[in-house]
């Protein structure tokens, strides 16, 4: 601003100048933003064609469907498949602490150490595991076909038969669920019959108050015609009102006599064969004593099942030799009133060597 006589003197502002400049610049902001809007709109519309619905042919969804499931049911095997001996060992360990000797199928103890074998048929230490296994994989097989569970114990048992087929316990076993199917077999059939019966006796029931009251119909009209016509007279007398015979409605049929209660024997269970247990090498190499207390199922037809250890000292020392012995053990089942049922016992098995 320049100074005149030591005065400071402003210039005016020239009102049209910003005026002029921004004049200048509003068809540019204006042409931009048309461009803009232009390109959006030709992209919403070009995405708006491409990425439409996806369509399915009918019937695809279902044949898609089972290989889905097929490849879900498949895929722990083929997990456990890629495994390396030291992995399937890592995960057979950790399924046993987690108490996952038979169960669920493909990621269980049992059948990672037979994966462990099938890779290296000489591995010492995954057959002495599938040894140790044996009798709670029996086990769980017995708890499985008292459950009705008859696929799940197949399952289980063609694994064990994998991993000693020439045990006896599997003829056992396979004997028991044999002679299970058949019972549940009968017992579908006796229930059958009985709902059929008890159909046929509601019938019955519902068809008796209708043809009582057909009866009751027909007797009404036969009176009403025998009664003579009001008026008339008889010697000089008023007609009386015939006597109209009345029905009795037919006795219900009796009730079902109750079969007799069954009168017999009733006693424990007898022991035939006591268990006789075999003394682990190892502790008699050690000159180890202990116990093992067993809890077991003697069933109707004197059958050993679902033999299991609940305490033992010390621990897993004399377990196996111990279910194998009460396995191998004959009983006479107990008796109610003269019949045969199932019963639960519980034994403890020293071993003691002879100093």
């Amino acid at each position: 601003m320049p100074e005149a006589n030591g005065h400071l003197v402003t210039k005016p502002r020239d009102p049209s100048g910003p005026l002029r400049q921004r004049g200048l610049g509003l068809p540019q902001i204006i042409l931009f933003v048309l461009l803009v809007a232009l390109l959006g709109f030709a992209a919403w519309w070009y995405l708006g064609r491409t990425s439409g619905p996806a369509t399915m042919l009918p019937g695809a969804a279902d044949a898609t469907a089972p290989a889905a499931a097929d490849t879900a049911a498949s895929a722990p095997e083929a997990e456990s498949a890629d495994l390396t001996v030291d992995q399937l060992y890592k995960e057979a360990r950790t399924a046993m602490n987690e108490n996952r000797m038979v169960t669920p199928a493909g990621k269980n103890a049992l059948e990672y150490y037979l994966r462990i074998v099938a890779k290296q048929p000489d591995d010492a230490g995954a057959k002495d595991a599938l040894r140790e296994l044996f009798p709670f994989a029996t086990a769980g097989v017995e708890d499985q076909i008292n459950q009705g569970n008859f696929d799940e114990a197949t399952r289980i048992m063609g694994l064990l038969a994998k991993a000693d087929p020439s045990n006896y316990t599997l003829t056992i076993l396979r004997s028991k669920l044999d002679s299970r199917r058949r019972q549940n077999e009968r017992e579908e059939a006796q229930r059958a019959a009985q709902e059929a019966a008890a159909a046929a006796a509601a019938a019955r029931t519902a068809q008796a108050p209708a043809a009582s009251s057909a009866g009751d119909a027909a007797t009404t009209t036969a009176a009403a015609a025998a009664t003579p016509a009001a008026g008339e007279s008889t010697g000089g007398a008023a007609t009386r009102p015939a006597e109209v015979a009345t029905t009795t409605a037919p006795a219900p049929a009796a009730a079902p006599t109750p079969p007799p209660a069954p009168v017999g024997e009733t006693r424990d269970v007898r022991v035939i064969s006591p268990p006789r247990p075999s003394y682990p090498p190892a502790a008699v190499r050690n000159r180890q004593d202990g116990w093992v207390e067993v809890e077991f199922t003697v069933a109707a037809d004197g059958s050993v099942q679902n033999a299991h250890v609940t305490a033992s000292e010390p621990s897993r020392v004399f377990d196996r030799e111990a279910v194998s012995a009460v396995q191998r053990a004959k009983f006479e089942p107990r008796l109610e009133n003269g019949q045969p049922v199932a019963s639960t016992l519980r034994r403890r098995i020293e071993f003691k060597l002879n100093n």
